[in-house]
């Protein structure tokens, strides 16, 4: 009888497997319709500037950016798009900038997800935030963006991913069933060894729908929310814009310049004298050879002299 039972629970579990199979190949199918569907759109498509669907609706929803397809007499498919952007500019006062940023991305229920800023150089400030906005206030928060200072370089994008979203959505709901056939049937098990075989696929299968579950929030989070990179610097002051900018930390300034000239004139004497130290055999052995001569050449002379005494003798 337990044999019996044994068999009974496997073949219920390849069943279930062959079912989810099944259910795959046909998610699979649809996903070749629609591809079908796609690919009678030109290349460019998903860089049209004007999204054709009613605006009202989707801030309504919050809903992502949206495009509709129709091929004859299939049914509209809702498009799926991430949107991107980046903005260079150069500012008066970069710190006074990121203040207005941040009020602008409050505004729209955004946030700055990082934020970056550095010095060029004395007094002179630059910045890189990365900013997340909802996707229906995109191209709004780039005019109002271009409006805080003088525009270097702006880019933006698209990145269609309604196929790798359906695929994700298709095959964890898939996974989501396979998941219920798997509890009846563990609730069918009456001995240890059954209950243990369903239950090690009833974990692979939950690990399964973890990650897609994941993956699907991901996507969704990138779609609704538009990602702008924006890039700060500030324009160099210029003659006839006077600045107390030049006063800035002036007494540490000083103290570090004066510290500096110390330290010159000790590090020049410190030369001075292991150099002295280097050359100092050298000059001995000159200084011998030197006296030397000079004993040399006053021996002569004196010599010289005595001889011209003599003569006058």
């Amino acid at each position: 009888m337990t044999t019996k039972r044994i068999l009974l629970i496997s073949a219920l579990v390849i069943f279930a497997l062959l079912i989810g199979t099944l259910l795959t190949s046909c998610a699979a199918g649809n996903m070749l319709g629609l591809d079908s569907v796609s690919s009678e759109y030109p290349a460019d498509y998903g860089e049209q500037p004007s999204p054709e669907y009613d605006m009202d609706l989707a801030e309504e929803a919050g809903a992502p950016d949206v495009r509709k397809v129709q091929n004859g007499s299939a049914e509209s498919a809702i498009r799926h798009i991430i949107r991107n952007g980046s903005i260079d500019l150069s500012v008066k006062d970069t710190r006074e900038t990121i203040q207005k940023v941040r009020e602008l991305v409050s505004n729209v229920d955004g946030i700055i997800s990082s934020s970056n800023i550095y010095e060029i150089r004395d007094g002179q400030y630059g910045a890189n935030l990365t900013l997340r906005v909802p996707e229906n206030r995109f191209d709004a928060v780039m005019e109002q963006l271009e409006d805080l200072g003088k525009v270097n370089n702006t880019q933006t994008g698209m990145d269609d991913v309604t196929m790798q979203y359906i695929d994700l959505e298709s095959r964890l709901n898939n996974q989501k069933a396979q998941e219920e056939r798997l509890v009846e049937i563990l609730e069918m098990a009456e001995n240890v060894e059954e209950v243990l075989e369903v239950e090690k696929e009833l974990a692979r299968v939950r690990g399964e729908i973890e990650s897609m579950t994941s993956q699907l929030n991901y996507l969704k989070d990138q779609v609704t929310y538009g990602t702008i990179f924006l890039n700060l610097r500030e324009e160099a002051i210029s003659a006839e814009n006077i600045s107390p900018g030049a006063f800035h930390n002036l007494g540490q300034k000083t103290g570090e310049a004066f510290i500096t000239s110390i330290n010159f004139i000790l590090n020049a004497i410190s030369y001075i004298i292991i150099a002295f130290s280097a050359m100092l055999p050298v000059l001995v052995v000159i200084g011998v050879i030197a006296l030397l001569i000079w004993l040399l050449i006053r021996r002569l002379s004196r010599r010289k002299q005595d001889r011209e005494v003599i003569k006058k003798d």
